[in-house]
């Protein structure tokens, strides 16, 4: 019967234990952990060639991007995609309740403050309340922008997977798309970047 008690009170300290870690959201924080861990293996990073996809036209010629997107800014100030043009635009999707995104986040900060002054950065928040996306971004000390989709993103870049990242050249065409999360701190997709120019 002690035995038989002390196996119900184990169950029962269990459970709760794992009620505590879902209702405090510490799961996505756990799971962004591990996750980041898994990161700096490389298995995740993306293929850094530029895309092959045509228009249609010519069989050498790349995909233009669609520049009439819309987003909102932390000020929530109305800014088109195509105010980023001239320079390569480093697009990523995200949410604060996305794990993988969560994951990949000190990477990307890591590359805005290398890069941001050639490259424009447009990370894209898909949490249904915004202020949750500033909240996260300050309590974690990122100094990259956030936006919020204004309208339908096109369908190029309605992948239907956070994270995704979309890369732009300075041309105007769509580079590379990567679904999933990836370490973008790194020499070879820095150099990757710099191509883009």
């Amino acid at each position: 019967m002690k035995i038989q008690h002390k196996r119900i009170i184990k169950i029962t300290l269990f459970i709760g234990a794992i009620v505590i870690f879902y209702s405090t959201g510490l799961n996505t924080q756990v799971s962004a952990l591990v996750q980041r861990g898994l990161l700096k293996t490389g298995i995740f990073n993306p293929k850094i060639e530029r895309a092959q996809e045509t228009t249609g036209t010519s069989e050498n010629e790349l995909t233009k991007a669609d520049f009439e997107v819309q987003f909102y800014n932390e000020q929530d100030e109305l800014v088109a995609l195509k105010t980023f043009s001239g320079k390569p635009i480093f697009m990523n999707f995200w949410a604060t309740w996305c794990a993988p995104c969560i994951a990949e986040m000190p990477g990307i900060a890591n590359l805005y403050a290398d890069k941001n002054k050639d490259v424009n950065f447009v990370l894209v928040s898909f949490d249904t309340d915004f202020q949750k996306a500033r909240d996260f971004k300050a309590k974690k000390g990122y100094t990259f922008p956030i936006y919020r989709v204004a309208n339908d993103l096109p369908e190029m870049y309605n992948t239907g997977s956070l994270p995704t990242t979309i890369f732009i050249d300075a041309q105007g065409n769509l580079a590379l798309t990567h679904m999933g999360m990836a370490d973008y701190d790194t020499q070879d997709f820095r150099s990757y970047l710099d191509s883009l120019k």
